[in-house]
């Protein structure tokens, strides 16, 4: 049981400090920055399914009130909704970089130099959202497409609603251009990224890259390397090639680029992965993509546990702090699941709301007048 040391990530003190540098509390009688902040993490962490009206009640709750030491008085979902339409946003992304950086001074090593990149797409009717992406431009809908730097926790994320970054070419790009990298990185991404002018720039950036092509990639081979290990637990690796590649004007690329075929054991699927890289081994390459799945399974925990897959607002201001909010309670619950060496992120989740309903309970007792120790022996009877 680690809650304490995981809430060390978002002292009081420096919420309070980050409210007077980006001016969050200007002129605002309820409803302030680190009220605001504690609202939606409370309310994140204790339903699966959250909305405003949940936020009201969740405001007004006597676990809250011990929590953020509100009035019981006078706030309504539409308080909330308006809140978060005119709160400045940066506020709740400079919580998300401070938590970031604690975690990286202590957990990330030089091992932890590989950086997914990927997309995930959320929806509402045209009627609701103003800002937007239409996808194949049918139906009603529009799309809202959240881009994530990921590395064992989201380390760098972009909103976009503009028609020019359905397309990963443009989404992905403008994120890795955006996300602080190092010599060190290697940048992973799925087949959503096929323009051979990225991957020419990427080059000339000295930025090193693993991805995934269509297996009907046209190539010309240069040179072929030995494999020296070709297997992986799941991949026969069957080819490794210097490679130029045609765009679709039959433009070649000049950049050197190596292309790696495997063959899945059990169904004989083919895979072309694509490097830049000079060092890296055949297998390297293969292992290194296989760990982009993890970002996968980051997007389905925040969309099924986090309530990522619904717009909480409808308004791109409000949209970018319930995102910095997600990121925020996702690396507070990798936080908890490695100090208490959990593997599941449902679990950590539940486990860490369970842990926080104790202390809540604890300081309600003791502001009380009774002996909040007495609660440790009423959930762990001898």
């Amino acid at each position: 049981m680690k809650l304490e040391e995981v809430l060390e990530y978002i002292p009081q003190g420096e919420l309070e400090k980050l409210s007077l540098i980006y001016n969050v509390d200007h002129q605002v009688k309820k409803l302030h920055g680190q009220t605001m902040f504690q609202l939606l993490l409370f309310s994140m962490l204790n339903i699966k399914h959250n909305s405003l009206r949940v936020m009201e009640e969740f405001y007004h709750s006597l676990a809250f009130k011990s929590i953020a030491n509100t009035s019981y008085q006078g706030v309504k979902y539409n308080s909330i909704r308006d809140r978060l339409v005119n709160i400045n946003a940066d506020y709740f992304e400079a919580i998300f970089n401070s938590c970031l950086k604690k975690y990286q001074d202590k957990y990330l090593k030089k091992k932890h130099n590989i950086i997914s990149f990927d997309s995930t797409l959320v929806n509402i009717s045209s009627k609701l959202l103003k800002e937007g992406m239409q996808i194949n431009k049918q139906g009603n809908k529009k799309f809202v497409k959240f881009s994530i730097a990921f590395s064992n926790i989201p380390v760098h994320s972009k909103i976009f609603t503009e028609q020019s970054f359905v397309s990963e070419d443009f989404a992905l790009k403008e994120l890795i251009k955006e996300c602080p990298l190092s010599v060190d990185n290697i940048l992973v991404f799925d087949r959503g990224v096929q323009a051979r002018a990225t991957f020419e720039e990427f080059n000339e950036d000295n930025l090193t890259f693993v991805t995934r092509l269509n297996n009907y990639t046209r190539f010309e081979t240069i040179k072929e390397f030995e494999i020296d290990e070709n297997q992986t637990e799941r991949l026969l690796l069957e080819q490794d090639l210097e490679v130029k590649l045609y765009d679709k004007r039959n433009k070649k690329t000049q950049k050197f680029l190596r292309l790696i075929f495997a063959k899945e054991k059990q169904n004989g699927e083919v895979f072309y992965f694509l490097t830049n890289s000079k060092t890296l081994t055949t297998k390297d390459v293969a292992e290194i993509y296989k760990q982009r799945w993890e970002i996968e399974v980051f997007f389905k925990f925040i969309k099924q546990n986090l309530n990522f897959s619904h717009l909480l607002s409808r308004n791109i201001n409000g949209v970018k702090v319930v995102m910095y909010m997600t990121l925020i309670t996702a690396i507070l619950l990798v936080v908890y699941k490695k100090l208490n060496e959990l593997k599941g992120y449902k679990i950590a989740k539940l486990k860490f709301a369970q842990e926080l309903e104790v202390l809540i309970i604890k300081d309600i007792v003791e502001k009380c007048g009774g002996d909040p120790n007495k609660v440790n022996t009423i959930l762990n009877p001898k």
